[in-house]
């Protein structure tokens, strides 16, 4: 098998496993207060896409406004991406059961500590949690794929001989003048 048959029979798969659309979909369905079922793409944050799922099962983007959610928070949209998430402020009598029950309780001192400890353990498991999304996606095992099939074909490419060409191609530069006598007198000058 010649270099170029090898690229050949290559190259669609590098293209495949480099470029290929992932099937997996991440998006989240949610549903609104009025029964309204959205989809959200990726996940519920700012900027992620919304769309209105119909009863056919057609997506529209969601329209301009605010939408709240059957989880109470209220996502504001504009062109069917999210600019702005609203969290539920807690209902009067509900902020004075948390602010006696806060009463009730002694007040532990700070203890930096603790607080610190309690920062690093947050951000361990963020990063992991992170760490393992980012594992899952089979593009990082494509990529690699991809990388070792051109790596092999580079090599190969290395290793072919190289042959002389076949025809001589004439200098359309070479007016068939001798310069040697030329050469010799311009290295007698720059010599002294």
């Amino acid at each position: 098998m010649n270099i170029s048959e090898l690229v050949g029979s290559k190259l669609p798969e590098i293209k495949k496993l480099l470029f290929s659309e992932t099937t997996e979909e991440a998006f989240v369905d949610a549903k609104l207060v009025d029964g309204t079922i959205v989809r959200v793409e990726p996940a519920l944050e700012i900027g992620a896409s919304v769309a209105v799922i119909g009863e056919d099962g057609e997506t529209v983007p969601a329209p301009d406004g605010e939408h709240e959610l059957e989880s109470g928070e209220v996502v504001r949209t504009e062109g069917g991406v999210i600019v702005e998430i609203m969290t539920p402020e807690p209902v009067a009598e509900e902020a004075e059961e948390v602010e006696e029950e806060m009463a009730a309780e002694e007040v532990a001192a700070f203890d930096p500590e603790a607080f610190k400890l309690d920062i690093m353990d947050s951000v361990a498991t963020l990063i992991q949690s992170e760490v393992a999304k980012f594992a899952k996606t089979e593009k990082v095992s494509d990529i690699e794929k991809a990388v070792g099939l051109i790596t092999d074909i580079v090599e190969k490419m290395a290793a072919t001989p190289k042959e002389e060409p076949s025809k001589k191609v004439a200098n359309p530069f070479n007016k068939g003048i001798d310069y040697t006598e030329m050469v010799e007198k311009m290295r007698a000058i720059t010599k002294k």
